[in-house]
């Protein structure tokens, strides 16, 4: 009986160069396989292994036990997450898994006065309207995609992000007193983000259509052309399961005439505090309820 596994080879034929087959052609020949086992061209081992599978993966388990952990920890990987980052006013900033940078409606230095991070680069800025608060594009760096309010309008792909471009109003008078405004939808690792920049009135059912449910909504809370009740119905209607307030009169906002978040927040239950000015999200962690993710303090 042999017990060591030792490649049996027949001895070379000569045959012309016309009639030599390719080697891996006689293995798609199914018939020639058990002749072969039964003449011995094929060792003990290999035979055994081609039949009994399971051996091969025993072995490897055995004398490769960094293999089996390896396999574990992919057959739990985690999910992927966004990092969510509020520099202020309207300015958020998102990171996805894949890397991608998105800074949206970051500030000027004439109206509000968050300080500005240094040297912050990004993929793609988005920005919701010309105001000051929100249209400083050229303070990111690197070489990021800008996208400027109506000419952010539609469909667009930037670095490879799909996004869309709402037109809306920053009044209630179809933009006769400050003008259009662009909302913005896009998905990130399995979950649907709205930044409303600043909408000044209720969403109609055709612009409800075109937002689809959101998961993450970033609510300009501190206009008083939005009372908190219509507010409520925006973020209702979008079926938005966290809500990030932004927009809000803090001690840093100039002469911007907003609402307190407290005086947003009042009487709400639904409430988780963010320590800092930033957090993580992954589509697993979606409240089951609508939440409302507010900041404590100012960046």
């Amino acid at each position: 009986m042999t017990t060591y596994c030792e490649e049996r080879k027949p001895s070379p034929t000569k045959q012309p160069d016309a009639f030599r087959q390719p080697q891996e052609n006689a293995w798609e020949i199914g018939s020639l396989r058990p002749r072969l086992e039964k003449k011995g061209n094929l060792s003990p081992c290999r035979a055994t292994l081609r039949r009994r599978p399971w051996l091969i993966a025993a072995f490897l388990l055995l004398f490769s036990p960094s293999l089996f952990f390896v396999l574990a920890e992919n057959g739990h990987a985690a999910p992927p997450t966004v990092l969510i980052r509020w520099y202020g006013h309207a300015f958020i900033y998102l990171i996805a898994s894949s890397g991608i940078r998105i800074a949206i409606d970051p500030f000027g230095d004439e109206t509000v006065h968050y300080r500005f991070p240094a040297s912050l680069q990004a993929d793609v800025v988005l920005i919701s309207n010309e105001a000051n608060d929100r249209s400083a594009g050229e303070r990111i760096q690197g070489t990021p995609q800008l996208f400027r309010s109506v000419a952010a309008l539609g469909t667009n792909n930037a670095r490879g992000l799909l996004f869309r471009g709402i037109l809306t109003f920053r009044d209630k008078s179809q933009g006769a007193i400050h003008g259009h405004n662009t909302a913005f939808v896009f998905d990130l690792d399995g979950m649907r983000f709205a930044h409303l920049g600043d909408l000044g009135h209720p969403l109609s059912p055709e612009l409800l259509a075109e937002f689809g449910k959101v998961d993450v909504l970033f609510l300009p809370v501190g206009r008083d052309t939005l009372l908190a009740s219509e507010l409520d119905k925006i973020a209702a209607d979008l079926a938005a399961r966290v809500i990030v307030p932004i927009a809000y009169r803090t001690d840093l906002s100039g002469d911007l005439e907003l609402r307190t978040l407290a005086s947003y927040l009042d009487n709400r239950t639904n409430i988780r505090w963010i320590d800092g000015s930033e957090f993580s999200l992954s589509a697993p962690e979606l409240p089951p309820s609508p939440m409302i993710y507010a900041f404590r303090g100012t960046p």
